[in-house]
C-alpha cells in the first residue's frame, strides 16, 4: 500500500476563525480513527490567525482516498461546513522520495 501526504492551506474569515478552529481540532478527532490515517498536524499563522496548514499523512493510494474515504459521512458534512462558513482551501498532494532524521 501506498503512503502519501496531503498538505491543505485554509483561509477562514476574520469573524469566524475561532470556528473553523475548533471545527477543524474535531474533525481530527473523526479522522484520527480511520483505519489508513497515520498522523496529521494543524498549524495556525501566528501572524494570520485566520490562515490554518493541515499536513496528513495516509497510508493508502490515492484512488482510494478518493474514491472510499473522501465519501464518508462525515467528509460530506466538513464539506457542507466549509460551505457554510465559506472557508477557502488549497490541496496538495505529496509523495515522499527521501526521508531524514537525527
Amino acid at each position: 500500500m501506498e503512503q502519501f501526504t496531503l498538505a491543505i492551506k485554509f483561509t477562514a474569515k476574520p469573524d469566524n476563525y475561532e470556528q473553523f478552529k475548533k471545527a477543524l481540532a474535531d474533525l481530527f478527532e473523526t479522522v484520527s480513527q480511520q483505519e489508513n490515517f497515520v498522523h496529521a498536524t494543524i498549524h495556525q499563522n501566528i501572524q494570520k490567525a485566520e490562515e490554518f496548514f493541515v499536513y496528513e499523512v495516509w497510508n493508502e493510494d490515492i484512488e482510494h482516498f478518493m474514491n472510499v474515504t473522501l465519501k464518508q459521512p462525515y467528509v460530506l458534512e466538513w464539506e457542507q461546513l466549509l460551505l457554510d462558513l465559506e472557508i477557502q482551501r488549497e490541496p496538495s498532494v505529496y509523495q515522499s522520495f527521501a526521508k531524514f532524521k537525527k
